[in-house]
């Protein structure tokens, strides 16, 4: 598809296992039991609803094969270099490429803890995403990291990137990145001059 030394993954995509339906409807009555803290009335409930509701996740974890992911990963591919970006099938010049942003969460195995859980958790790899303009049109595809090594590949290739200066932003989740970093102002300016920005 393109030359040059290039990142390579699996692209991401939303899948659905019906067998699953019934774990999603106990956790939303599990969650349900909040809202009857503000019925006073029926305060008494909140134990019985909420272990209802637990019990049928399980059950329903158990009838899908403990398969309740809504992602998974494609039997495309997804090719970046600093030529062009193949997603699939498709293939983008990087001179038609525009607003190219990076979304890097984790890796496979990566601790994470973004507060929807308490004690955390490990991350499956899938939550990374990238999009970009290709003549006007909006492309957007998520995209695994199997571990720290992926990550380092992906880290040679956003280097490429600044040193040829290919416009494109990476980020972690709202927070601007450099090289997988938040940097200080100061960290920033060292960093621009770094790579001839400055």
């Amino acid at each position: 598809m393109f030359c040059e030394m290039e990142f390579h993954t699996k692209l991401v995509v939303k899948r659905r296992n019906r067998k699953a339906w019934l774990a999603y409807a106990g956790l939303f009555i599990a969650a349900s039991s909040l809202v009857l803290v503000f019925i006073p009335s029926m305060t008494d409930y909140i134990p019985y609803v909420f272990g209802s509701g637990i019990a049928i996740v399980v059950i329903g974890a158990v009838i899908a094969r403990g398969d309740v992911s809504r992602y998974g990963l494609s039997e495309e591919d997804l090719v970046i270099n600093k030529t062009g970006i193949g997603v699939g099938t498709k293939s983008f010049p990087m001179i038609q490429i525009r607003n190219m942003d990076f979304d890097v969460q984790a890796y496979a195995g990566m601790y994470v803890n973004d507060g929807a859980m308490v004690s955390g958790s490990n991350s499956d790899g899938m939550t990374n995403s990238l999009q970009f303009e290709a003549n006007g049109v909006k492309v957007s595809c998520g995209f695994f990291l199997e571990n720290p090594q992926h990550v380092q590949q992906l880290g040679f290739l956003f280097n490429e990137f600044y040193e040829r200066h290919i416009p494109f932003v990476e980020r972690n989740k709202s927070t601007r990145t450099y090289m997988f970093q938040q940097l200080s102002d100061r960290e920033l300016v060292e960093f621009k001059r770094k790579y001839g920005y400055a």
